[in-house]
């Protein structure tokens, strides 16, 4: 295992110089992607670095692994300096202060190397390595931007990772700008709010982007170098004035309701057992509870923190085995909920049943998109290798059979992943009932250039208006298709008449979906014009159907594609 260096304390004023060093390099992006390449970039998001380090080596004249960059000249000016910065602070290699000094001033490394960021400089000329990873990101789309100089790109401080750290992971090892963290932080809402909260802030890129639209943001963490983290990424991007800090466990530190909460929390479902390796538990991943019970108390534990029309946004596992609800029915009254799953043949097991729900509970809408669903073996596999555990070592067979014993004795089938929105309705929304959606994708989503948390927003309304719009009331709406779906005709080899009709779309989720010649019909002509009721009447009496009934199955499939972005009603 690896052990970790204590995070550096910088003052206000050295981290501001430091993010000004790093924005004048251009430290971006785009510039470290001209340094390496588009080939190197790729590899650095398969968690290989060796492409990325040997075009710095290159650039910079020294050695990488056994081999020296051909061509490269001693002292080689031209994007030495950004060099030298990816070098050091994303890919873990120990660099020559001159290049650091090139790159960062001389003063100012000095002052970064006395408050510990750089480890010991015992003689002149013997290489630095940063003890933490200073990473640069784009910022995601919808996110406000240029509010501050440089602020199209994130930066942010955690531990150097599986990228370029060999063996297993420290326990207390904070995690970077990962593919989870990329996904809540496209799937949050942007709108500008009062008062925010990031739930195991980790590194805390959730909390300096809610600073961005947020006046006032508590980021909170069980792990204290986790928050050290957090502060760094918060000084390094200017927002550390609206972020406060809180220790804790989810819920324990925040005692205020909120407009907006986020959280990627340690939901790694994981087997409670004694560690004869010693290896502890990696905090950022793991919340010490067991099989999905995490999921279900920072959902359960969402309405009575959000203040009325606040929103919770969630990333999180669940399990799926006889006796187990969805997350969209955790907040249900239990006989609702058991009625659902017995209906679905999910029928609950009693001592898995929860009471009735908090009031704030029952009147939050729910919203679960679930993006893979894992056997056992797979999940194993996914965690124990993010964990840097070397394959087939002794470590792996044990860890892989403590997995598999405790899925298989607690009865899980599978494992699902995925996105959780909720939407606490306002006190005085007596017209809108709160809603419990759940959907599966399996590809996408789409090309959304408002963002995709613009599109699940809308997503969410359009649940929530669904569910107070009665039939008669969607009967007389009109309804306008959206510009990024197309009909799909499935034809045999010389058939004039398709055996199959599917409708597809570009943005949303890009789902796709099954379509007959009435439904085709009904799409082909919503413009706004004509109302459902309008559409169906010409419908029927074209394709001889009784028009009751066909009013019926539109009404029936409009409400499957409102929500999908396929329909809008004209109004809207």
């Amino acid at each position: 295992m690896t052990s970790l260096p204590p995070v550096p304390s910088l003052s206000p004023h050295l981290a501001d110089r430091l993010a000004a060093a790093l924005r004048a390099a251009p430290y971006t992006p785009a510039a470290l992607r001209g340094i390496w390449g588009v080939d190197a970039d790729a590899a650095l998001e398969a968690n290989d670095p060796a492409p990325a380090r040997r075009a710095c080596a290159r650039v910079l004249g020294t050695r990488c692994g056994n081999a020296r960059g051909a061509g490269a000249a001693e002292g080689a000016e031209d994007g030495a300096a950004l060099a030298a910065l990816a070098s050091v602070f994303l890919l873990d290699q120990p660099v020559e202060p001159r290049h650091l000094a090139a790159a960062l001033g001389g003063d100012l490394l000095d002052e970064l190397c006395a408050a510990g960021l750089f480890e010991e400089c015992p003689v002149p000329e013997a290489p630095l390595r940063s003890v933490l990873a200073l990473t640069c990101h784009p910022v995601p789309v919808g996110v406000p931007r240029r509010q501050r100089p440089g602020d199209e790109t994130l930066l942010l401080a955690s531990d150097h990772g599986t990228l370029t750290v060999p063996g297993t992971l420290d326990g207390d090892y904070v995690l970077g700008y990962g593919g989870a963290g990329r996904t809540l932080a496209e799937i949050t809402p942007r709108e500008r709010v009062g008062f925010a909260a990031d739930l195991g802030t980790g590194c805390g890129i959730q909390a300096v982007l809610l600073a961005r639209h947020a006046a006032r943001v508590i980021a909170t963490d069980i792990s204290r170098r986790a928050l050290a983290c957090t502060a760094l990424s918060a000084m390094l991007n200017g927002v550390a004035d609206a972020v406060e800090l809180r220790l804790g466990s989810l819920y324990e530190p925040l005692t205020e309701t909120v407009d907006l909460l986020v959280s990627n929390p340690p939901f790694v479902i994981t087997p409670r057992r004694a560690d004869p390796q010693g290896s502890g538990r990696f905090e950022y991943r793991d919340g010490g509870r067991t099989g999905d019970a995490i999921m279900r108390e920072v959902i359960e534990g969402a309405p009575a923190r959000l203040a009325p029309e606040g929103q919770a946004v969630f990333l999180g596992n669940w399990e799926y085995g006889e006796g187990r609800l969805l997350p969209h029915e955790w907040l249900e009254p239990r006989a609702e909920a058991q009625g659902r799953a017995e209906a679905e043949g999910r029928a609950e097991a009693p001592e898995l049943a929860g009471g009735e729900p908090e009031p704030a509970a029952a009147a939050t809408s729910a919203m679960v998109i679930e993006r893979q669903r894992m056997s056992p073996a797979e999940y194993a596999r996914t965690w124990i290798r993010d964990g840097g555990v070397q394959r087939a070592s002794p470590r792996w067979q044990s860890d892989s059979e403590a997995w598999l014993d405790d899925l298989e004795a607690r009865g899980v089938e599978s494992v699902g992943f995925g996105w959780v929105r909720l939407h606490r309705l306002a006190a005085e929304a007596d017209a809108v009932s709160p809603v419990r959606s759940f959907a599966r994708i399996e590809t996408g989503p789409g090309s959304n250039p408002a963002g995709l948390a613009s599109f699940l927003d809308l997503r969410l309304g359009l649940l929530e208006w669904l569910g107070s719009a009665t039939d008669a009331e969607l009967e007389a709406t009109a309804f306008v298709l959206a510009g990024d779906v197309t009909e799909h005709r499935h034809l045999r080899p010389g058939a004039e008449d398709p055996t199959m009709l599917t409708i597809e779309q570009g943005a949303g989720l890009a789902r796709t979906f099954q379509a007959d010649p009435a439904l085709a019909g009904f799409l082909g002509v919503c413009d706004g014009s004509l109302t459902l009721g309008q559409i169906a009447a010409a419908l029927a009496q074209l394709l001889d159907a009784d028009p009751a009934a066909l009013t019926r199955q539109l009404v029936s499939q409009v409400r499957s594609l409102v929500p999908e972005g396929v329909l809008a009603p004209a109004e809207a």
